[in-house]
């Protein structure tokens, strides 16, 4: 049984992940409303209970060293590359490529971690 306090922080972390994705995302793409927010949680709630269901003693803090380092490495390298991703100015397919990197790079630089977690 997943438990719902677990899911709920698990959740969030994943959100704090997604959203230098869907925020940006939107922007580029010019779409306005709420569904791209409430879609984000979404995912991050279906991925969260997933990896509880897979794992029930899942760090959750673990977690939320994973999103919050997507989250501060995207937002540096649209820094750093002046992609303009805090006044909207990135393009879709620049927003996509910097977070997929930067989930890449802290996949890769906790690789040990995450194998233990998911138990590959």
């Amino acid at each position: 049984m997943v438990s719902g306090f677990r899911l709920v922080s698990v959740t969030l972390a994943l959100n704090l992940a997604f959203v230098t994705l869907v925020g940006p995302l939107a922007d580029a793409l010019d779409v306005t409303g709420w569904q791209w927010s409430v879609g984000a949680v979404g995912v991050s709630l279906a991925l969260g209970f997933a990896f509880l269901s897979y794992n029930a003693e899942l760090y959750v803090d673990g977690v939320w060293h994973f999103g919050f380092l997507v989250f501060l490495l995207s937002i540096g390298v649209h820094v750093i590359t002046g992609t303009g991703l805090t006044a909207g100015d990135a393009a879709a397919a620049e927003v996509v490529f910097v977070w997929l990197f930067a989930v890449g790079a802290v996949v890769v630089a906790f690789k040990n971690t995450v194998r233990e977690q998911l138990q590959f």
